[in-house]
């Protein structure tokens, strides 16, 4: 009997609480008027744009490397330039509709790897005008 009366008291408790847990519709009405796009056109961040966050995020040395013949880069592009730039390079971006990429770093280039970039693709340096020369001398351990 008393596991009765538990029963229907559990029972009546769950129904109530059911209803009290019905959504307000106020908020749910609201919520259907549809807003109005200000600008529906995806926003394309432009190379100056690009090339000023490298320079708001205070790198010492930014570099920007396109093909020499000016086209898109291709994968096979985007690969050699992410093996031949410094594994501590601080930021890479894809720039101007995929024909950049700009390097971000504190810290300079190893000499082979200019020279390996600098064989494949146009560089230009917006680099700080103190930040020293582009590539460091490597030093090895031996």
């Amino acid at each position: 009997m008393k596991y009765r009366n538990f029963i229907h008291a559990a029972v009546l408790l769950l129904g109530v609480a059911a209803f009290g847990c019905t959504p307000n519709q106020r908020i749910v009405n609201s919520s259907s008027e549809t807003p109005v796009a200000v600008n529906s056109a995806p926003v394309v961040s432009s190379f100056e744009g690009d090339l000023e966050a490298m320079r708001n995020a205070d790198f010492k040395f930014v570099l920007v490397f396109r093909r020499k013949d000016g086209a898109v880069l291709t994968a096979e592009d985007k690969s050699f330039a992410n093996a031949n730039t410094p594994y501590d390079a601080n930021r890479r971006r894809l720039a101007d509709e995929g024909k950049a990429i700009i390097v971000g770093t504190n810290f300079p280039f190893l000499p082979e790897m200019v020279e390996k970039m600098t064989d494949r693709f146009a560089m230009e340096n917006y680099s700080k005008q103190d930040s020293g020369p582009i590539a460091a001398n490597a030093v090895t351990n031996k």
